[in-house]
């Protein structure tokens, strides 16, 4: 058994564990039953709710962390009654009880997760470097590869470039490669590649379904968002749609799959298709209802807190004593 400090932050983690575990479950039951819900929203929006969603465990683990060290607070007005959801023997925990389990699965897969992350960061981020120094620089933050697959993309984290295949810019006339280049550019600004790391790891922690489709999701919003950019300047969205699939006919496939998989945003690769038919939609598509979602995850929150709270005490009180 452990007693003090240590044993409190033990026991504040494995409710933060159980809130994270509750969520995840509650996620993937939404995206099971609604799997097309964000799809009626705007890029940006749509953005907006997938962050959301992969942050949610979190979000919530946390404030039911914060939620059950309240009553010990000083600040805190207490009532005789909150007994009911004040966390019993905070600070002893028992390592070898169900508490123990829970610790030692949760801190394995969040470690096993985050090292294969990062790991996978650290093996792109030297690619990157290889890759850039074959390059030659072009014009407006973009770079040319001498290779025969035609291509553009955008890559890299915290400098992401722009870069075209020779076999691509070759078959581009004027017109289409400035469209590829806002396109990119567009990516290079909002860090992209980066923000697509972090998400992918966020999601690591869903179930493989639920998290390969969170990611499709995320990548198509930010292709559209890109094309988006690209058509607030050039406004004939018909040739934007015909060198989108231009491009991918030419594509046949990635340089490196493991590559584009984490780190990379392809230009003619990911949703052609989804993003054709958007662009030549005359669809009013709807804003992100900001203030309702924020009401549904006070109260998916709140219920999240207290179950946990429940199912906490639940086990608790029997074995107290």
């Amino acid at each position: 058994m452990i007693i003090g400090l240590l044993a409190i932050l033990l026991n504040v983690l494995s409710i933060m564990a159980f809130g994270v575990l509750l969520t995840v479950a509650a996620v993937c039951i939404f995206i099971k039953l609604k799997p097309d819900a964000l799809s009626h929203y705007t890029p940006n929006s749509r953005r907006k709710g997938l962050w959301l969603l992969s942050l949610s465990p979190w979000l919530v683990g946390l404030l039911a962390a914060v939620f059950a060290l309240l009553p010990y607070s000083s600040f805190f007005l207490r009532f005789d009654n909150y007994d009911l959801f004040r966390w019993h023997h905070l600070q002893e925990f028992h390592y070898n009880s169900w508490h123990g389990l829970l610790m030692i699965v949760t801190i394995g897969i969040v470690s096993l997760l985050f090292l294969q992350s990062t790991r996978c960061l650290l093996r792109n981020a030297r690619k990157v470097s290889i890759l850039h120094a074959l390059a030659e620089p072009d014009q407006n933050n973009f770079y040319q590869l001498d290779a025969d697959t035609p291509m553009a993309f955008t890559l890299g984290y915290l400098r992401p470039r722009c870069y075209v295949t020779s076999a691509l810019r070759s078959q581009l006339n004027a017109n289409e490669y400035q469209i590829v280049q806002l396109h990119e550019n567009a990516h290079a600004a909002r860090l992209d590649p980066l923000k697509k790391w972090v998400f992918q790891f966020l999601t690591s922690f869903f179930p493989r379904s639920a998290s390969s489709q969170l990611n499709q999701q995320m990548v198509v919003a930010m292709e559209q968002c890109a094309d988006l950019v690209v058509s607030a300047t050039i406004k004939d969205k018909t040739l934007i749609a015909m060198t989108l699939l231009k491009v991918k006919r030419l594509t046949a496939a990635p340089l490196d799959p493991v590559l584009a998989a984490r780190a990379v945003c392809h230009y003619g690769f990911d949703g052609v298709s989804q993003r054709i038919e958007y662009l030549l939609s005359d669809k009013k598509e709807k804003m992100f209802p900001v203030f309702s979602m924020l009401l549904i995850i006070i109260s998916m929150t709140i219920a999240s807190v207290l179950l946990t709270d429940f199912l906490h005490h639940a086990i608790e009180l029997p074995l107290a004593h």
